[in-house]
């Protein structure tokens, strides 16, 4: 199984974009101050740097591949609802791009990998 990584740039783009229009709204808000408005600031930029990290190694490993692209799928997920619950209203998601495994796969794949030491496509193997 091999990744162009498309469809986890395009997530990653995206909550980098929904970061940029969360910190605008709130800039304009006395809540950007409260703790819980921070915390969720906090979460989404540690969400996006971990997806930046494992990106500078996806083409290592099939294993830094999908542990890439759930990071950025969930970098996205936790933008968005970071974003519906601090401003009340979504910004549209792109689609995919093109055809992947589904994200479920994917973390049963990595799952099953480092559990049980299962092979990934590039021969990958861990231990039982």
């Amino acid at each position: 199984m091999s990744y162009s990584h498309s469809q986890g740039r395009s997530d990653l783009a995206h909550a980098r974009h929904v970061e940029a229009a969360l910190l605008d709204y709130l800039r304009g808000h006395s809540a950007r101050h409260e703790a819980l408005v921070v915390a969720a600031v906090g979460d989404l930029r540690v969400r996006i740097d971990a997806a930046d990290a494992l990106l500078e190694r996806a083409d290592t490993s099939q294993s830094t591949a999908i542990a890439f692209r759930l990071a950025a799928a969930e970098a996205a997920r936790v933008a968005g609802h970071a974003y519906f619950e601090l401003a009340g209203r979504s910004l549209p998601r792109p689609l995919p791009d093109a055809a992947e495994p589904a994200l479920l796969t994917q973390r049963r794949l990595l799952g099953d990998h480092y559990l049980n030491g299962a092979a990934l496509a590039d021969g990958e193997g861990g231990q039982a």
